[in-house]
């Protein structure tokens, strides 16, 4: 196994874990109040606030996106 392949499929199950972590947070008692009031808050004022669960989500597909990148580049020799 190439040093690629393995940083590929490191950086996959880290992306995974952080998918899995945020759907834990988003589905916690302490994850539905911070929806709800980040929900209350942009009624209010309209800005773009969003749930600490959304960047666990946001980072876990960068992570697997270049993980799956890293595994199907080729190389240029």
């Amino acid at each position: 196994m190439s040093f690629k392949t393995l940083v590929g499929l490191i950086l996959i199950i880290a992306g995974g874990y952080l998918c899995y972590v945020g759907d834990q947070q988003r589905h916690s008692l302490a994850g539905g109040l911070q929806i709800a009031s980040v929900k209350v808050a942009n009624g209010i004022d309209g800005a773009g606030r969003v749930a600490d669960s959304t960047w666990y989500f946001v980072g876990g597909g960068v992570l697997i996106a270049s993980g799956a990148f890293s595994l199907l580049r080729r190389d240029s020799r």
